[in-house]
């Protein structure tokens, strides 16, 4: 396994994706859901980069990517970027882990690229096709709403879905500011919700999969209803499920201290037996 001494942060871009590395020891990349930038990790980051290099990036189209054209995209780029960044970090192979869309991206990425990903983290998410369950439809009205909305008001339709009802609304005010300090297109934001809907899924290839897979999802989840870690838990040989209780979309801040803990013990694991 590749062990990497290196400055404890860097950034760069490339092909106009923003891209940023902190902390020391092996690799794991970051992927964001849909809209969201880089910048969302704020909660989760700190609590991962003690143990190891993380990686993270914003999408095409978001934030510090916001040049890099979105025209006709398509999850398959989308995991492609995922490799033109860990090149742009002359890393070989890394520890994925994809949240919602991200999470989509995520599983695209180890199918296409199997020696580019060491163990994959799947939270929030979905096989993306006929097998996933969707949500109410509330919330896909909220969504298929959101196109049409100002960046503004678009953040603030999203709130009362992503976040679990005991959140606190402290966390979800920072959260919202952290946001709207980076909008998002209406463009952009339906390039990629159009690139999910367009996609044809993972469900019949997931049994490829030879990594050390974990899900992650919250039990009150009304985005991604929680009987979708399952399903695709059981077409991944070997895979791991934690459930979050009480957690909602937006596990990566609104519960980050237990998602954290589940990730860096089921990748502590893998390292202890590496």
């Amino acid at each position: 396994m590749e062990r990497l001494t290196r400055p404890q942060a860097s950034s760069g871009t490339t092909h106009g994706i923003s891209w940023a590395a902190a902390g020391a020891g092996d690799p794991l990349v970051l992927v964001q859901g849909l809209g969201y930038p880089a910048a969302m990790w704020f909660r989760l980051l700190p609590l991962l980069t003690p143990q190891r290099r993380v990686i993270t990036f914003d999408n095409r189209g978001v934030g510090g990517s916001a040049a890099a054209d979105t025209t006709g995209l398509t999850i398959e780029q989308m995991a492609a970027d995922v490799a033109l960044v860990l090149d742009a970090c002359e890393t070989s192979s890394a520890d994925v882990l994809g949240v919602s869309l991200g999470g989509i991206v995520a599983q695209e990425f180890a199918l296409a690229h199997p020696r580019r990903v060491r163990r994959l983290v799947l939270a929030s998410t979905h096989t993306a096709d006929e097998h996933a369950v969707s949500a109410d439809d509330e919330v896909l009205a909220m969504f298929a709403r959101r196109s049409q909305l100002s960046p503004a008001e678009s953040l603030l339709a999203s709130v009362p879905y992503v976040y679990a009802s005991a959140t606190p609304r402290a966390l979800i005010e920072e959260d919202v500011a952290c946001r709207a300090r980076q909008p998002v297109p209406p463009e952009v934001y339906q390039a990629q919700l159009t690139a999910a809907v367009a996609y044809g899924g993972t469900w019949q290839r997931l049994p490829e999969l030879t990594h050390e897979t974990l899900f992650v999802h919250g039990t009150e989840d009304r985005v991604v209803p929680p009987v979708n870690a399952a399903i695709a838990a059981e077409r991944v040989n070997g895979a791991r499920l934690a459930w979050i209780e009480g957690g909602g979309h937006n596990l990566f801040s609104e519960r980050s201290g237990e998602m954290a803990e589940a990730v860096n013990q089921f990748l502590s694991v893998w390292r202890s037996a590496a």
